[in-house]
């Protein structure tokens, strides 16, 4: 796993509120252009971070990673010097 235990947990409940978001949008919602577009949305988002909680696979290793996309590792900053 490349990111932390509680940062998958947090990805999962995020998830989960987003359907939850979804189901009331869906039916509990008139009908509407706008309200079409926002299920879209939503079903959209949930797949985008279904694959990356799918894709993150490997050994747990306590990282610097986040779902971001982005790798704070220090040593890409640029104004650290090598030695």
């Amino acid at each position: 796993m490349l990111h932390k235990i509680s940062q998958f947990c947090d990805k999962i409940n995020s998830i989960n509120k987003m359907a939850e978001d979804l189901r009331v949008l869906k039916y509990q919602t008139p009908k509407s252009k706008e309200r079409d577009f926002k299920i879209q949305n939503l079903i959209e988002t949930i797949q985008a971070d279904c694959l990356l909680v799918a894709n993150d696979k490997g050994d747990y290793e306590k990282g610097n990673y986040d779902y971001s996309g982005i790798d704070h590792d220090d040593s890409m900053l640029s104004y650290k010097r090598k030695k």
